[in-house]
């Protein structure tokens, strides 16, 4: 045992030393927590979430001397998630021979690579005039399909420039292209009974501008008539370019069916 009495002097300065170095200590923080704001609670920092953009359509740009092509289609398509990449490149592949198609077709048509010297004087090649083909595209989703709805303007120097459509409507889970007769029951008689609405409804919507003979030889119950299809949400829609339904001066037409009205005839898989 020993004692403060026992403790020799340098023991005793050393013994004093650190007891005046702890009430420093405790005096500095008592000081800092007085003067310091408690941190706050420590919390996780959640994931920043990374939106990757969709990517960049192909496109195919030509500027020639006679003719000017613009065109688009899609890099990749919702198919790639829900019925893989082998499906989503072949929906891709199919549009883009589509695409590359038309292209062809149109030069062909156009003569370019053969025109004669009367050729270009007639046609006005001579003063800059230039023929021209556009190719644009949406996409449209269905709860079961994913569609895709080309629009080609062409100006062949007719008179006036003209319109169509290509539409493309893949199932989602298998990737195929289906055609119309594939979302309906076999023996359905499904073109007569869109035949019937279409007609009722391009009648209410045209009023008094409505040609009924024109409009009805466009709406027979022939499938070329509703070749032109895609499936959007809850209804299927039929798009009719210019001269199809009516003269050119009522533009393209389009009728949208809800599935309600042909739940009885679809194939349940392709129901909303």
């Amino acid at each position: 045992m020993w004692n403060l009495h026992t403790l020799s002097r340098v023991q005793k300065l050393e013994l004093l030393g650190a007891g005046v170095l702890i009430l420093c200590v405790l005096g500095l923080s008592l000081w800092y927590m007085a003067t310091h704001k408690a941190p706050e609670p420590y919390a996780l920092v959640p994931e920043e979430t990374v939106v990757i953009p969709p990517a960049e359509p192909q496109t195919i740009r030509e500027h020639a001397q006679y003719y000017d092509i613009e065109a688009a289609y899609p890099s990749e398509t919702p198919l790639a998630v829900s019925a893989g990449t082998p499906a989503d490149a072949k929906a891709i592949e199919r549009m883009r021979d589509f695409v590359e198609e038309t292209i062809e077709s149109f030069k062909r048509e156009g003569n370019f690579a053969s025109l004669t010297k009367e050729d270009i004087q007639i046609m006005g090649y001579e003063d800059g005039r230039k023929q021209a083909l556009a190719i644009e595209y949406d996409e449209v989703l269905g709860p079961h399909t994913v569609s895709y709805v080309y629009t080609m303007y062409a100006d062949t120097f007719g008179a006036h420039p003209n319109s169509f459509y290509r539409t493309f409507v893949f199932d989602a889970e298998t990737g195929k292209e289906l055609t119309l007769a594939e979302l309906f029951a076999p023996r359905s008689g499904y073109l007569k009974r869109i035949s019937e609405i279409a007609r009722f409804e391009l009648q209410k919507k045209l009023g008094e501008d409505v040609d009924v003979s024109y409009m009805q030889q466009g709406t027979e119950p022939d499938a070329i008539n509703f070749q032109t299809f895609v499936i959007e949400g809850d209804s299927l829609v039929f798009l009719f370019p210019p001269y199809q339904v009516g003269p050119y001066a009522l533009g393209p037409q389009s009728v949208s069916i809800p599935f309600a009205q042909l739940e009885d005839i679809v194939l349940p898989k392709y129901l909303p």
